[in-house]
Order: C-alpha cells, then sequence, then structure tokens
C-alpha cells in the first residue's frame, strides 16, 4: 500500500492526526510531495516527524518549490532568491527554528534532510511529483533539466491532457478537495490555508482528510534586539512598483515579511513616492517565485544614492492563477 500526503506548510498537528488514521506497517510505503515548511506555525515540528517516521515504515520525501527555497536561504542569506524564501513565508520556517534570543540553528539532520529529496519518484503505475510535468514521455523526464518545472509548473500542466505512461500524483496548487483526474491526482487541499491536509491510498484511491485544527495567524522571525516586530534581512531583492499604468524598478536594502527598505533605481529630479502613498508591485527576481504585495509608504529619504522608501506590507502572496 502507498499513501501519498499532500502540502503541509508547517501544520505539524495536523500532520500527525493524519498519519494516526493511516494504516502504516513496515510494509507500507508513505509519500510526501513536498513543502513541508514555510507559512505554517512549525516547520520544525513537521520534518522531526517525518524523519521519526522513517523507524515506523517505507517514507518517500519529494522536493518541493519551498525546500528548494529553504536551500538558497541557507546557501546565500543576502541573495535575490533567498528573498523569495521570506516573502514566501520563510520567516515562519526560520521562527521554529530559532531560540529565546531569536538565534536559528538548522540540525545537521535536517540540513541533510533537505539536501538529499529527490525530485520525483515512481511505483509500478504512480509517478509521484511536488508541481508536475512537462509534456513528455516519462522516460525523457531529466531531474536536472525538469527540475523547475517538477516544482514550480502551474497552468501548463493543470490544463494538460497529455496522457503520461502512470497516473502523475503532485501537489502545488492547493484545491478545495483531492482532485482525480484521467491523468493526474492533486493531493493539495490547503490545509495552511485554513483547508485540510489530505492523503491518498494507491490503490484504492481511498481518501484521508483532517482539517486544519487552529485559526490561521501569522508566523514571524521575531527580533528580539529591537522594538521591530520582525527580523530585517540585508540583502538586494528586485521590487517593481505598479503605478498609473506603468512599472517603475526598485531594489531593496533590507526587508522582512511585513516590511522593506527600497532604494529608486532610476534618476529623477523629483521623488517618485511620497509618505502615506499606498502602492503595489512585485517581488522577487524569478518569475517562478514572484510575490505581489500591497503596502504603504511611511517613511522617504533621498541620498547621494537616490531616493529611498520605507515600506508598511499590507498584503502579499503568489500572483493568482
Amino acid at each position: 500500500m502507498i499513501f501519498a500526503v499532500g502540502d503541509i506548510h508547517g501544520c505539524a498537528e495536523e500532520l500527525r492526526l493524519l498519519l494516526n488514521r493511516l494504516d502504516l506497517t513496515p510494509e507500507t510505503t508513505v509519500v510526501f510531495l513536498g513543502d513541508y515548511v514555510d507559512r505554517g506555525p512549525d516547520s520544525r515540528a513537521v520534518i522531526d516527524t517525518i524523519l521519526e517516521l522513517r523507524e515506523t515504515c517505507n517514507v518517500i520525501t519529494l522536493m518541493g518549490n519551498h525546500e528548494a527555497m529553504f536551500i538558497d536561504f541557507i546557501e546565500d542569506p543576502q541573495s535575490a532568491r533567498a528573498g523569495a524564501f521570506v516573502y514566501n513565508g520563510g520567516s515562519a520556517t526560520l521562527a521554529s527554528y530559532a531560540d529565546e534570543h531569536g538565534q536559528v540553528e538548522l540540525p545537521g539532520n535536517h540540513v541533510d534532510f533537505l539536501y538529499d529529496l529527490p525530485v520525483f519518484w515512481e511505483s509500478d503505475h504512480a509517478f509521484f511529483v511536488h508541481a508536475g510535468l512537462p509534456e513528455i514521455p516519462l522516460s525523457e523526464i531529466d531531474p536536472v533539466r525538469d527540475k523547475p518545472a517538477m516544482l514550480w509548473i502551474r497552468r501548463r500542466f493543470l490544463a494538460s491532457e497529455f496522457k503520461w505512461e502512470k497516473v502523475v500524483v503532485h501537489g502545488h496548487t492547493p484545491v478545495s478537495k483531492v482532485t482525480i483526474k484521467d491523468n493526474r491526482i492533486n493531493v493539495d487541499t490547503g490545509c495552511v490555508f485554513k483547508r485540510r491536509l489530505s492523503a491518498i491510498s494507491l490503490p484504492g484511491e481511498r481518501i484521508f482528510s483532517v482539517p486544519r485544527q487552529k485559526k490561521p495567524a501569522q508566523v514571524l522571525l521575531r527580533d528580539v534586539t529591537s522594538r521591530r516586530a520582525a527580523v530585517r534581512f540585508t540583502g538586494v531583492v528586485p521590487v517593481r512598483i505598479l503605478r498609473r499604468g506603468q512599472a517603475f524598478d526598485f531594489e531593496t536594502v533590507d526587508y522582512s515579511e511585513i516590511g522593506m527598505y527600497m532604494r529608486d533605481l532610476s534618476e529623477r529630479d523629483t521623488p517618485l513616492l511620497e509618505d502615506g502613498d499606498r502602492i503595489e508591485g512585485l517581488i522577487g527576481a524569478d518569475q517562478e517565485s514572484l510575490i505581489e504585495f500591497k503596502g504603504t509608504i511611511v517613511r522617504c529619504r533621498r541620498d547621494d544614492r537616490g531616493d529611498h522608501y520605507g515600506v508598511r506590507i499590507l498584503s502579499s502572496g503568489p500572483p493568482q492563477l
């Protein structure tokens, strides 16, 4: 028996409840489809739970796009890709690893866990992957060349009627209930978005599901050294402001999930923005991990490097499908 589990996103309590509903034996295989971390309250406990489960049955853990971004942050916390991690809920992940002094330290076995994640796994009758596949035969799938698609793809895959040799079991795109189609099965039922955490058995396609247990609340890596609510990270992340039908390029000086200090990259005689202005735009360098946001200008300053603005972020999230 194989059980495939959808995106968990730090919902450790729901994961434990779901596993208790599954008939697990030493012969059982549990395939986790990725996105163990970010947004939810306890990413660290999710990984601990999965590591413990390995003592009970056969466990396959696939990489999701959020684990890929976490690795980017680990390797270079000042990179634009690290910014994508933070703005996609990574601050919540870091908070789960922080001590009372706000210091983040990742256990060695958790780092090994992240770096050891494959991008796909297949059984005799199913192909398991985080996001989806390009429209090519399974025998031609390349784990390096096709990795971006397997971690990030949405529209083209979801709309595809391509017949792969095996049914593709995936997550990544939240749906209201497990979706079973002729060519694919989506097991991501959006637990972190106030919905449910789900699993499906194969063969048999029996669905197991538990609702979100607590009212969702934003989880941040708290700044215990100042009055700021969240730690600000130093690094350059591209920001594009959309204003009066035009796009203007900025970059961050430092940032957190709830605010940023950014610099106007254009040379202009007068400032583009004023204190109190409402703005909206996009944060990020890569098309896949872009974040849409709305915010308010709370600080303006001009120096020899140009115009700088403090921004309070009012809302943010991935672009809508």
